[in-house]
């Protein structure tokens, strides 16, 4: 290894260092005096007694040199400071002759700020404990005792000079003489030049005093501290002559490193001659000698990049695989391992261990793995996969951060485990990776990571945000025309079994004949209203043939729409052709069963409408992509708040595709079928259903879209708000506001499906009173009641709410239930008063039934629906009750009740409603004239023509 060359030495300023500032120079001589020729020689001033501790300041007239009057008055006035810089580039022996000018320059020269210079560029001056000693007067009383007593406690050398200089104030120039006294005759013998033909370089003193290359190690070296302290001409010289000499020792020293280490001889040669450099100079020398050799740098091999991609056979689509990649670390972490075992072997010192691993790791991150990880990437880029390349960045990174973390960790041995009788009382030993040197190294080695990916960064996020937003793209539209195809088929299939059941002779003539949907559709939503029309007549319990036949072929349309068709749909095909003008076509009597089918599966397709498994798919989607770009939250700076950000994103963009493109669909298509269903309004008595379908089948729907909702609320705490992505409570945050938007959106849509589904049950509940309670049945001739209690068709309305409102129980927030059974509650008020102004109530039992019917809803609305808010309205049509009971004799209290409105029925009921139900008895037209008479004041008798 060539000599490096000598370091350029540039003398600082000496304003730095005034002359006064700790010393005072004595009283100037008279001018004009002239020099003693007493003054001391050059060897006399280096190494004479302290200057003393406290002088006077010099002043610019006392230094200047002995002149004639008209001499001196050429020369300009200087300052001290002046003076000490330009006598500081004399060499030694000049500076000290100047002493012999005056008292003035002697005391300038005697001075310590010039030789605290030249110690501190040797690099022996302390200026800590030379501030102790300055404010410390009792110390500083002793510093003469202390220096005597240790020189006498310990023999100088010149391998001991240098460690033995005292940084007291006021002996600094004892210091340096006794340095310049012991290393000066080693230093100009080591450098003087060399004539032809004379000794070779191992003549000079320092190689026959000290044979061993350890001690010769230390004499070079300090030898090469005391050059920097020498200013004199020929010095940059003779401090390359110096270089030069320690340049060839240092070769001849990595040589033998070298060898040692290629003969694996670590404990013996190498070890020897790597304490030699590092004695020598920095210990960096040896340990880049030391990596120089290193096998791992030199003959490591990277795997071939095309063994982490293989083409998929079946899908034709490029898998990655990072087995070969991981292998490839593993192997590396344990030559590392081994490689700092061997380098603990080498270096004595632990921290140059630790420094030489902590470099080989260095090395091998910027130069091994940082090469073959940006081949890795370009490869995948190459490929036009976007998965394989997010795959690639991602896995890369994650399987170097687990290398670097894995790193000289030693894990302890299950069978050295200590007894289990100790471990109860004694904890753990920390292993390497809990010490905080460890934790430092593995951090400097995740940051080198972390620099080799920063170039990927940028295109990864991005990559990697799109690519989410087209997977839940997919999935949605995949979802979609799954559905649509799935109905199609489901209709095709529904339309041609009913053909097929129709007669041979109805398809001869109309097989040529298209079907419009929408018509036939129409047909059967209309059909139940014609036959309710003046068609239809209700005596003693028997509705027209019309009506049942219409009836009869809806519910064989509906029960068999996917199962088996057979014979249930012959019958009935046949049945409503033989009857009323059916036989006219019976073609067009299997399309309206066909459509009535159809009907029926749309609205058992609504809990489809949405899917539970996109939903699933997707939010794991969206937890591998979060999970994959948490990985670079870890970067420090802006890099790391920018995969933040991105992972806030990824949460959005779930949020947008599940939300407002697959559930809000969904409920809209829900709503949309909602719509077109139609509840029966006439069948044979008893034959109402408890269960109104199209609701049932929504609240299922609403059940799944509640479901779905908490799974996004795990997700939400489990991958953002644990990870610290996001605050909940920055309300600026995108990922804040995107949530509480798809919540306000299901929320929404729950409500307009709930309203809907509230209007479904309501006119299923004025289905069930208008079937299930005769018209005669509050209007009782005889007057007897067999029994009393809540009559049939009050049970089956009371049975019909609660099974559909108890649906909802635990499957929705309670502001939402509450409100919905709220609304529930008004309406069924609505719909009983409507019925009871159908119905004609006698005095005698009739009023009974009805006040049993009235007390049965309010106990219902109490103890099933729990809302108090509803019991006024239920405690009005009670009182309502009353006036069924009230004797034709004093019919004059009807009209006071109708009078006072406001304190019996609290406003809730008008008095013309209140009419409206007294003219619901059976004897109105008796009491009709004393009602009045007590409302208006006045009958018809009582109006007479003038």
């Amino acid at each position: 290894m060539p000599a490096r060359p000598s370091p350029t030495l540039t003398l600082p300023a000496r304003a730095a260092m005034p002359l006064g500032k700790h010393h005072e120079s004595p009283r100037s001589a008279p001018r004009g005096s002239r020099a003693l020729s007493t003054t001391p020689s050059a060897d006399t001033i280096v190494h004479d007694s302290p200057a003393p501790h406290t002088t006077r300041a010099l002043s610019a007239s006392s230094v200047l040199p002995i002149l004639s009057s008209s001499a001196r008055s050429k020369i300009p006035s200087l300052s001290p400071e002046i003076y000490e810089r330009v006598l500081a580039y004399l060499p030694l022996r000049d500076y000290v002759v100047c002493a012999q000018v005056s008292r003035a320059f002697r005391q300038l020269v005697y001075d310590d700020a010039s030789w605290i210079f030249r110690l501190r560029c040797m690099r022996v001056w302390d200026d800590a404990e030379a501030e102790e000693y300055r404010t410390n007067p009792m110390l500083m009383r002793s510093a003469k005792q202390i220096i005597q007593r240790d020189l006498a406690s310990k023999p100088i050398t010149p391998l001991s000079v240098l460690t033995s200089v005292h940084s007291i104030p006021g002996y600094a120039r004892l210091e340096f003489a006794r340095v310049h006294r012991v290393l000066a005759p080693l230093f100009c013998d080591l450098t003087n030049p060399r004539q032809d033909g004379a000794a070779t370089v191992a003549d000079p003193q320092v190689f026959t005093m000290y044979r061993t290359p350890e001690l010769q190690a230390l004499i070079l070296r300090a030898l090469s501290q005391f050059s920097l302290g020498m200013f004199d001409a020929d010095s940059d010289v003779r401090r390359q002559r110096l270089l030069g000499v320690a340049g060839v020792f240092e070769n001849a020293a990595i040589h033998e490193l070298e060898t040692g280490i290629d003969e694996r001889d670590y404990d013996g040669r190498a070890r020897r001659y790597a304490a030699v450099l590092a004695a020598l100079n920095d210990p960096n020398t040896a340990i880049q000698a030391y990596l120089q050799r290193s096998p791992l740098l030199l003959s490591t091999v990277t795997p071939s990049t095309s063994r982490c991609f293989r083409l998929d056979e079946k899908t034709r689509q490029i898998k990655v695989d990072m087995s070969p990649v991981k292998a490839f670390l593993g192997h590396l972490n344990r030559a590392i391992a081994d490689e700092d075992i061997i380098a603990r072997k080498v270096f004595a010192d632990t921290d140059l261990a630790n420094k030489t691993t902590h470099l080989l790791v260095e090395r091998i991150i910027d130069d091994v793995l940082g090469d073959y990880c940006s081949a890795l990437v370009e490869r995948a880029h190459d490929t036009g996969s976007i998965d394989a390349y997010l795959l690639v960045v991602s896995g890369t990174y994650s399987a170097l951060v687990d290398f670097v973390f894995g790193l000289l960790v030693r894990r302890p041995d299950p069978d050295s485990a200590p007894p289990s009788t100790s471990s109860a009382t004694s904890s753990p030993t920390p292993q390497p990776s809990d010490t905080p040197e460890m934790r430092a190294f593995h951090l400097d080695a995740r940051d080198m990571v972390d620099r080799i990916y920063e170039q990927h960064v940028d295109l990864y996020l991005q990559e990697e945000l799109d690519r989410f937003r087209e997977l839940c793209e997919a999935e949605v539209s995949k979802f979609d025309r799954s559905a649509a195809q799935d109905e199609r088929e489901k209709e095709t299939i529904l339309r041609k079994r009913y053909r097929e059941l129709a007669p041979a002779d109805a398809k001869s003539g109309g097989a040529a004949e298209k079907f419009d949907f929408l018509a036939s559709f129409k047909k059967v939503l209309l059909l139940p209203v014609v036959a309710m029309g003046p068609a239809m007549t209700i005596a003693g319990g028997v509705m027209s043939s019309t009506s049942s036949r219409a009836s009869s072929s809806m519910r064989a349309g509906t029960t068999g729409a996917i199962d088996d068709v057979g014979s249930e749909k012959q019958s009935t095909i046949n049945g409503s052709s033989g009857s009323g003008n059916g036989n006219k076509d019976p073609l067009a009597s299997a399309e309206l069963a066909a459509n009535a089918a159809i009907l029926t599966s749309r609205l058992e397709s609504i809990k489809t409408l949405f899917s539970l498994e996109v939903a699933l798919d997707m939010i794991q989607a969206a937890r591998e992509s979060i999970q994959r770009t948490f990985l670079f939250t870890l970067f420090d700076g802006q890099t790391g708040e920018e995969a933040k950000e991105q992972c806030q994103l990824i949460f959005v963009a779930l949020l947008e595709s599940l939300g407002f493109h697959h559930i809000q669909r969904g409920f809209d298509r829900a709503l949309q079928h909602l719509a077109e269903y139609r509840p029966p309004t006439a069948t044979e008595p008893g034959s109402a259903s408890e269960n109104v379908e199209p609701l049932v089948i929504f609240l299922e729907l609403v059940n799944v879209g509640d479901l779905i909702q908490q799974m996004v609320d795990v997700f939400y705490e489990k991958e953002l708000i644990s990870r610290r992505l996001v605050d909940r409570t920055d309300f600026l945050s995108p990922a804040v506001k995107e949530k509480k938007r798809f919540e306000q959106m299901l929320d929404e849509q729950v409500a307009l499906g709930l309203n809907r589904g509230i209007d479904v049950l309501m006119e299923q509940v004025e289905f069930v009173l208008l079937t299930e309670q005769r018209p005669d049945e509050f209007n009782l001739l005889d007057g007897t009641v067999s029994m009393v209690g809540p009559t049939a068709a009050a049970v089956k309305v009371v049975k019909t709410v609660s099974l559909h409102t108890k649906l909802l129980v635990g499957n929705t927030d309670k502001t939402t239930l509450d409100v919905f059974l709220q609304e529930v509650g008004l309406r069924l008020y609505a719909s009983i008063g409507k019925h009871i102004k159908r119905q004609t109530v006698s005095v005698d039992g009739g009023a009974v039934l009805l006040i049993s019917d009235l007390n049965y809803y309010y106990g219902f609305v109490d103890r099933g629906l729990r809302q108090r808010a509803l019991l006024p309205y239920f405690a009005a049509l009670r009182e309502i009750a009353q006036l069924y009971l009230i004797d034709p004799r004093s019919a004059r209290e009807i009209g006071a009740v109708m009078t006072d409105v406001v304190q019996r029925f609290a406003g809730i009921i008008t008095a013309d409603e209140v009419l409206e139900y007294v003219q619901r008895r059976a004897d109105w037209l008796l009491v009709k004239r004393d009602v009045e008479k007590a409302v208006y004041g006045l009958g018809l008798t009582d109006c007479r023509v003038m």
